[in-house]
Order: structure tokens, then sequence, then C-alpha cells
């Protein structure tokens, strides 16, 4: 048959067909032909002739190649019907043929369907695969069967014990039934699951193992399946020994003649999976070390409230631990751990049923509270919050006390999301800490507006730096003016960032630096700054050779943070910019305040050192404001001391009490004389009078620089006073600029 099959067909003769000879292996010289049905949700599902063998043909008196693609009713009446083809089993039933002349004969079919995958059948040609994936149709071998033919009763007998053998080795457990809810069959994996023996489930003893709570709904599942419907549905089935099971079932309709409706199924156990999915689930919503809701839940939970609206008055505390970070870094981290968990435990004891706590991250707990009327009620939960946790948490033997702030939001009806909530509950809390913590602050509107007002100050900020929207301003530093030479010639700039909001105006720098710090964007800052300065710098000395000018900027001074000096990768950035602008290391000076130099000493040493061994200025900005300032002198790379204004201003001559000017010109005199001892250059910041101006040149600075030569400018006025020659004079009643817009942070 398998050489007939190739001769006719070639090498592209269909897998279906393959697949379905080489189940039928035993065929012969029997009139059969495959016919094959798409899988729903295809249709329509009419099945169709996809080949036939010569005796066919002969019996129907047409080729083989005409019957190819005909609807399988045109011809064998009959074998379309429902029930006919069937996927679970063996079915044998009466049909009426349809010859070329338009006679028509009674016979009979027996219908085997083709697993899904085909192997193991042996090499029947070394032409054939026999190991095919059918994956769009359902393929099923037909045979006419005449009522007196015992070789073809035969032939059907030893095709049903295959199926049988088939289904009865699966590994998966499958029942069958001739007729209603009883079962004919089952196989041994079916057995083992329930732990019977499989003639004690034949009948509907079987249904003795669904517990009563279950036993209507596989009823009905039954009636249905009976009715001619598919079915799949979970449900619990009891074992011998007492445990009990999930499992999957799966049933198909099927008739066998002379008994009536029936099924075939299969039966899967589901226990172990649904166990994993409870444990998922449960993870997706639990905080896995406190086993409180999470962060997921928690907006859940509000987003339900909301969506809803509160019956009663709710309100959402934060319970955010002070210095749990001590704790954290003296102790370890699994002694937080465990302060975590008991401040999670005290939490969940002081508030009612029905309130929710959750544990969205870090040290923060968050309680959704109901029924909170006023605002008694609310200063009595905040407070049963806070005492909870006066009580000391022991931790390996320790006492630890722990204190938190609270932060307050009532659920007033307004609109708004749950991220808001949480987002303006942080906000109250942070409220909380900033009036010194171990209390509790009730948001209200000036606060939340305050804080949105910061938040968009931050998503600005990121956005103009983003585009490269920030501009630079240059302060000159000036050999200061003599009674003979009263105006001063600028030496070096000092870059500063400016910030002109598109609708707030300028912003003061205080402001947005602070910003720039909250939202960890300070090295952003210090680098856009560097780079905008030293393609300035090369841009005033291109003009000035172009224009024959002798003087332009000795370097420029770049501001730099503790945070930018410690992050990786930090020289050679400053590599990158300063070459890419064409200039040298030695045209920029790095200014680092003490306050930077105190918070991590060692890196910011060894950065600098890097740098100034290649050429880069470095000064300490700022000096004197610092704690123990002269202990950073020794051994630090610096080139430059710059004088903090704060001692400027109160410069003044003549004597005062026998000391001239008193004790800032001392402090001033002692910071110059220490300069020089140490070989260092001298910058006082801040001079704005004349007076100031004269005693700095009395005690011998050399470079000063403040609003009594200049303010910081744009480049293009810097330029304009390149083009004058460098020279500032002095005007103590020069008007200030535009005082910057002073936002909250």
């Amino acid at each position: 048959m398998f050489d007939e099959v190739w001769r006719s067909q070639g090498e592209d003769v269909a897998p279906g067909v393959v697949a379905a000879l080489l189940h039928l292996a035993a065929a012969g010289d029997r009139p059969v032909l495959v016919v094959s049905r798409p899988r729903p949700p295809e249709a329509p599902e009419r099945p169709r002739v996809r080949w036939s063998n010569a005796p066919l043909a002969d019996v129907l008196g047409v080729a083989p190649a005409d019957l190819q693609d005909l609807p399988v009713e045109r011809v064998l009446r009959g074998a379309g019907a429902p029930g006919a083809l069937v996927r679970e089993r063996c079915t044998r039933f009466a049909v009426e043929a349809v010859t070329a002349s338009g006679a028509v004969r009674a016979v009979e079919v027996a219908a085997w369907p083709v697993p899904e995958r085909v192997s193991g059948f042996g090499a029947v040609s070394e032409r054939l695969h026999v190991d095919l994936a059918l994956a769009a149709e359902d393929h099923w071998v037909l045979q006419l069967v005449a009522p007196d033919d015992e070789r073809s009763r035969a032939a059907l007998r030893a095709a049903e014990e295959r199926f049988t053998t088939l289904a009865q080795d699966s590994p998966v457990p499958t029942v069958v039934s001739d007729v209603g809810a009883r079962l004919s069959r089952v196989n041994d994996a079916f057995a083992v699951l329930l732990g019977v023996p499989a003639d004690q489930l034949h009948g509907t003893g079987w249904l003795a193992h669904v517990p009563d709570e279950e036993r209507d709904r596989v009823a009905q599942a039954v009636a249905d399946v009976l009715a001619g419907e598919r079915v799949a549905f979970e449900t619990r089935l009891r074992t011998a020994d007492g445990l009990v099971r999930w499992v999957a079932v799966r049933l198909a309709p099927s008739r066998t003649p002379g008994h009536g409706a029936g099924f075939v199924g299969t039966v899967e156990d589901v226990t172990d999976r649904r166990a994993r999915e409870r444990r998922l689930a449960y993870q997706a919503q639990h905080d896995l070390l406190t086993g409180l809701a999470n962060r997921l839940a928690l907006l859940d939970h509000l987003g339900e409230l909301l969506a809803g609206g509160a019956r009663t008055p709710a309100g959402v505390l934060m319970v955010d631990l002070d210095d749990f970070k001590t704790v954290n870094d003296g102790l370890g981290p699994e002694a937080g751990d465990a302060v975590l968990v008991e401040v999670g435990r005290r939490l969940a004891r002081a508030v009612r049923t029905g309130d929710l706590v959750a544990r969205p991250g870090g040290d923060e707990f968050v309680l959704v509270c109901h029924d909170l009327p006023d605002e008694a009620a609310v200063q009595a939960t905040a407070r049963r919050v806070l005492e909870c946790l006066v009580a000391p948490v022991e931790v390996n033997g320790l006492s630890l006390r722990v204190a938190a702030s609270v932060g307050v939001v009532l659920l007033d009806g307004a609109p708004g999301g749950a991220e808001e909530v949480v987002r303006d509950v942080g906000i109250a809390t942070h409220e909380a800490k900033a009036a010194g913590g171990g209390r509790w602050a009730v948001l209200d509107e000036d606060v939340r507006q305050r804080a949105r007002r910061s938040l968009r100050l931050v998503a600005d900020l990121r956005e103009a730096l983003a585009r490269g929207a920030l501009d630079v301003h240059y302060q000159p530093v000036v050999r200061p003016g003599t009674p003979t030479r009263p105006g001063g010639l600028l030496l070096s700039v000092e870059a500063l960032a400016r910030w002109r909001h598109p609708e707030l105006g300028p912003i003061d720098p205080q402001t947005f630096i602070e910003v720039a710090e909250r939202a960890n964007l300070v090295p952003v800052l210090d680098a856009h700054v560097l780079a905008v300065a030293c393609r300035d710098l090369a841009a005033w000395r291109a003009a000035a050779t172009a224009e024959g000018l002798a003087h332009v900027p000795r370097r420029v001074a770049v501001n730099v943070s503790a945070v930018s000096l410690s992050a990786e990768g930090f020289a050679e950035g400053v590599r990158r910019t300063v070459a890419g602008a064409g200039l040298q290391l030695e045209d920029v000076c790095l200014e680092v305040t003490e306050t930077a130099l105190a918070s991590d000493l060692r890196a910011c040493r060894a950065v600098l050192e890097e740098l100034r061994r290649e050429g880069a200025r470095v000064a300490i900005d700022d000096f004197g404001t610092g704690y123990s300032s002269l202990s950073y002198l020794v051994g630090l790379p610096v080139d430059h001391l710059k004088v903090d204004r704060s001692f400027v201003r109160d410069l003044r001559g003549g004597r005062a009490g026998g000391a001239r000017g008193g004790p800032a010109r001392a402090v001033a005199a002692a910071v110059v004389t220490l300069a020089r001892t140490l070989g260092l250059d001298v910058v006082a910041e801040g001079v704005e009078t004349p007076e100031q101006n004269a005693v700095l040149v009395e005690l011998g600075c050399e470079a000063v620089q403040g609003y009594l030569y200049a303010r910081p400018m744009p480049r293009e006025e810097l330029w304009a006073v390149l083009r004058g020659g460098g020279v500032l004079d002095p005007d103590p009643a020069a008007p200030g600029l535009p005082a910057p817009r002073q936002v909250s942070a």
C-alpha cells in the first residue's frame, strides 16, 4: 500500500495521509479512504477525502484522483453525521456508498482516528518519515466493511484492540462511558490516581470519589456531554487514602452502536499546579519578609476604595522608621530585618479588623484605616500607632528603641488615584520628619501644593538638563584695584549654573541645586557646566586671536560636588570634555568645598591628585566654614584657597581696641599668611565695598571676586569686557540684577 501511495503521489504525499496509513498498517487490499477535518475553531468542520486506494475506487466506479478533496458526504452518505467521526475511539456505522452511476449501496464503515503524533511503527519504507506531528487537522481512516465480511470484522477488532492498548498504556488518566454516566472502561493511570482497582470504578462507583459539594456540578457536566457538547472543568476527587486532589477533566461525546450516548474523557491531576499558582498569587500580593500586603496589594486596595467611594471616612497613614539606616549599618541587615518583622507585627495588632497594613518597601509601612470620622479619630489612631512602637525591640540580645514619623492623608472624596494617595502620604511623612521625627503630621493643601511644585521642578530640571537648556554665567576673578590703579584686571572666571524656567522665570540657584541633589542630578549638572565652560573659553580664545586681543581668561573654574568626584569615570569624563573643547587640563580649575571633602576625603583626594598631576588646578571653596579646615591642607592636592565671604563681609579699616579692623581682619590676615607659607594662591570672595577691597590689598591678597567689580554675567557680556581690555571698574552703587524666583525645593 505504501509503495502505491508513493508511486501515485510522489514525494509530495501529504503527511496526514502517511500518518493515517501508518496507523492502519493492516489495511491490505480492503477499500480504504483517508478523510480529514479542520480542528476548531476553524470552520466549516466538513470532513473531506484526502486519499483513497484502488479497491475503493473500484467499488465506486471512479478514479482515485476524482475523489480527492470531495466532501465525504458526497461519497459515503452518513459518514459526516454527528458522532460518526470522533477523536477518542474507533467507531462503526452504516452508510450509503454512492457510485459513479448514481446507484446507492448500503455498507458499513469502520473509522479509526489517527493520533496527533504517529511514531514507532517501524521503517515501512526508507522514503517515509515515521514521526509525524499533525497540528492543523484531525484525520481518520475509513474502511468499507460488508456485513458478511469476516476478514473486515477481524481487521476492525484488531484496530479497536490497538486503540484500547494505546489508551490503557497512556500516562494520562482516561475514562470511557458507553452510555450515560456509567464508566465502561478506565485505564491504569486513572485507577492509580484514585488508588482504587479499575473494576471498582466501572459503573457509577467513580462518583463516590467526588466530594458532595462538587457532585451537582460534575453531574451537570456529564449531562452536557451526553447532549453532544464538549466540556472541560476542574473539580476535586477524593482518593482511597482520604487525600483530595484537584483534577482538570475534559469530556467529549461518543456514541456506541446499540448502546447510545456516552463519552470519552481525560483526567489530569493539577493539584501541584494549583498549589504553585496559589504561592505565586500570594507572593505577588505580599511582602515576603513580613507577610504583610506589598505595594501592589496596597495600590489595588486603595484603587477599589477610591473607585467605590468609601462608605465611611478613611485615612491612610505612612509609618517611616527614624534612623533605621543606623540599625542596618551598625548591626547588619539581619538585625534590620528582625526589626522590620517586629514592627510589622505591632502595627498589625494596633489596627482594627478590616484595616490594611502594608509594607510597600524599605522601612516604610502604610496603614489604610476605615471609619475615621473626625480629627479626634485621626489623632487617636496616629497616637496609637506611635505608642505601639515605644517598647524596645529585642535583637541579638540588644534592646533597640524604635522611633517613627507618621504622615496622614484623609480620603475625602477628592479626585485622584492610588499612586497619588501614596505620594501624598509620603509628603506628609516627610513633613513629620522635617519637624524632628517621632511625631505625626496630616497633609494639608499648602503642603501638598508645595510638594507638587517641588516634583514639577524635578521633572522640569531633568528635562532642561537633557536638552542642555541651563545657562552658564561667569563671575570674574580680578586683581584688585589700588588707589593709583582703581580698575580690577580680569584674571580668570568662575562658571556658575543659572536656570530661567519657561514659566516661573529665574530660579534661585540654591533652590535648583537642592532639587538636583534630591533627584540625583548633581553629576549631570556638574558635567553640563564643565562642558559649556570649556566650550566658551575655547571660543573666547579663538575670537581673541582672530581680533588680535591680548587679554583672555587664564582659566575657567567650575564647582565640583563630592557626588561627582566619587562617581566612577569622573576623571576620564573631565579629560574627554576638556580635550573635546580643544583645551588642556591646566586651563581648568576644579573648586571643591570643604563640606564635599569631608563627605569622602579618601575618594576625593585620589581623583584630585590624579587630575592635578596632569595639569588641572584645584581650589578649596568657602575656606574657613568647614570643620577643622586646616586638616584638609595637609597632603591635599590644592593650589588655591578661596576665603569665604563671611570673613570678608566684616572687614573694615581703622583700629578697634588696638587691633586694626577687628577679628575679621585678623582671620583674613591669618589665611593669607597661611597660604603664602604653604605656597598657595588666595582668592577673597564676596568683595562688595571699597573698604573691604582696601583691607585685602593691604593684607597682600592678589585676587578677589565680588559684586564690587562684577556680578555673574552671560558669555556675551564677558566677551565685551575682554574686548575692552579685561579691566573692570569698581562700582559699589551698581544696581542689582533681578532677584531669582524663590520656589520651594
